[in-house]
């Protein structure tokens, strides 16, 4: 009996691991950007285009157009508030949730972000003590003088408007983005 020794082909295994190994990964990816946090604010918006159509008719050639509504989500970046009650009004960035809770000197509004709060106090008596608060117009909040308190990790500004005392502090952690985010919601702060 002749062994046939030819005929058995030694298979390459490393192709097949490797060509898994591909897989698995864009199937992880792709299953990681499924999973993303989608909970955006959305605002629909209509973009009209219009769509010609070729008509043939005994050999003469008529155009016509067509108008075709498509509906395509836009991201609302910036939230508004307006507390009357409370004399303040402001625009802050849709990352944020709003939190109010009463506190012994007055109100006092978190906009909450896991990486640093900016927080409004309001009321007729300071939320804090310091015996340097003295008024400049290094910083005007709405027009109004303001007293800034500044150290590595967060900015307190303080100023008065009708009878109401206000503190404003944005806790930065030293982050630029949110050194930023906090400056534009100084300024969009508005008295009413």
């Amino acid at each position: 009996m002749t062994q046939r020794t030819n005929l058995t082909t030694k298979h390459n295994p490393i192709k097949y691991v490797l060509g898994s190994i591909l897989l698995l990964t864009i199937s992880g990816l792709g299953i990681v950007w499924m999973g993303q946090d989608k909970n955006e604010s959305v605002i629909e918006e209509t973009i009209v285009s219009k769509t010609p159509t070729v008509i043939i008719e005994k050999e003469e050639l008529v155009t016509t157009a067509t108008t075709v509504a498509t509906i395509v989500p836009t991201i609302k970046l910036i939230e508004s508030y307006e507390n009357p009650d409370d004399g303040f009004a402001v625009k802050y960035e849709n990352k944020r949730k709003l939190l109010i809770e009463n506190e012994e000197s007055g109100k006092r509004f978190v906009f909450s972000n896991s990486l640093g709060n900016i927080t409004v106090h309001v009321g007729k008596k300071w939320s804090w003590l310091t015996s340097e608060r003295i008024y400049t117009d290094n910083l005007l909040i709405d027009g109004e003088k303001s007293y800034v308190y500044e150290i590595s990790n967060q900015k307190i500004v303080d100023v008065e408007k009708n009878d109401n005392k206000y503190t404003i502090q944005c806790v930065h952690n030293g982050r630029t983005e949110l050194k930023i985010e906090c400056e534009k919601f100084l300024e969009n702060f508005q008295f009413i």
